[in-house]
């Protein structure tokens, strides 16, 4: 099975990668990088950074890649940005994630 595991270059993310690894999972990262790191991802995991937003490049992982899952964990977690901007998390949590959701499943 291929999972696409968006924010996987982050640490819970990049967790959830090598246990995926460990089970014998292939698996693809999509993180913008924001605030995950290249060098948490594991090796045998294929890395594409880029936006859960973007519909042409998500859309393309999945057929290229045959990806039968998503484990979503991209997503911005600091309570005082939070606060500061609602709507930037809320476009980024909520309308990003909506949009990922709508790509995945036009992409069958």
């Amino acid at each position: 099975m291929t999972v696409l595991v968006t924010g996987g270059a982050g640490y819970i993310g990049s967790h959830m990668v090598w246990e995926l690894l460990d089970a014998g999972e292939s698996v693809v990262v999509l993180d913008r990088l924001s605030t995950g790191f290249e060098w948490a991802v594991a090796p045998e995991a294929k890395l594409v950074v880029g936006d859960v937003a973007d519909r042409e490049l998500v859309g393309r992982i999945i057929r290229e890649n045959k990806v039968d899952a998503i484990i979503h964990f991209a997503g911005s977690i600091v309570v005082p940005e939070s606060v500061a901007d609602p709507l930037g998390y809320y476009e980024n949590n909520t309308c990003k994630t909506r949009t990922l959701i709508e790509t995945a499943v036009r992409e069958g």
